[in-house]
């Protein structure tokens, strides 16, 4: 009578509904949701500041991280392995100039300015580089809370006026980088300061092994359980 107790698929199917009969009292407790809607594109309402916006408008780290390691120690950030996930904690308390700022020192021919606070109106007429090898391409993928926004950039004495979770993608057109992850995911703020204007901050990069998915249950975690 009860030998298909002995299959171990019917094992794992009646172990995942005493599971689930078990944890339904706990539910409202589960710190993510367990359905998340990631928003389609044309449900996203899209502040005009951000409409005319260009890929060099969001800095990411490069695959090498030389240029956001040599900033980083312009400013003698020392705890690197943070600053690079979670830049928007530093400005206004390690960096408070905003401005670009040299980098690779010795190591190019030319001065290479960087800074990963882009002003609006020089970003959108920055030439894209690398256009024969490389296609250079951003996403705007949900609407961020100015109170999150806010939360990740708490020293940088500006309101955060608008902010969006972006995708940010620089793919090989030659395959060379086939099975490296050529995107960055990270949540960027409007901000206006002073000396540079309106600019878009950088306030968390994810882990290139987190997806869209990911970023939005951070998101969510922050707004319903902090």
């Amino acid at each position: 009578m009860f030998s298909f107790l002995y299959n171990r698929f019917y094992k794992k199917i009646i172990i995942f509904f005493l599971a689930l009969i078990i944890s339904l009292p706990y539910i409202n407790e589960v710190p993510y949701p367990l359905i998340l809607d990631v928003p389609q594109s044309d449900e996203i309402k899209i502040a005009d500041e951000w409409k005319n916006l260009t890929y060099p408008c969001f800095k990411v780290e490069t695959l090498s991280g030389n240029w956001l390691s040599d900033y980083s120690g312009y400013f003698s950030i020392s705890d690197y392995g943070n600053f690079r996930l979670n830049p928007g904690l530093y400005f206004g308390k390690e960096i408070k100039d905003y401005k670009e700022k040299q980098v690779l020192i010795g190591y190019t021919d030319v001065d290479e300015m960087y800074s990963l606070i882009q002003p609006i109106d020089r970003c959108v007429k920055q030439e894209i580089q690398r256009q024969e090898t490389h296609e250079s391409v951003f996403y705007i993928l949900g609407e961020v809370k100015t109170s999150i926004c806010q939360l990740h950039a708490p020293h940088i004495q500006s309101k955060c006026k608008s902010s969006y979770i972006v995708q940010s993608c620089s793919f090989s057109k030659t395959g060379s980088m086939t099975g490296i992850n050529p995107c960055t995911i990270g949540i960027f703020g409007l901000f206006d300061l002073k000396e540079v204007g309106l600019s878009i901050v950088p306030l968390k990069y994810f882990h290139f092994s987190e997806n869209e998915n990911d970023a939005f249950n951070y998101i969510w975690y922050k707004e319903n359980w902090l």
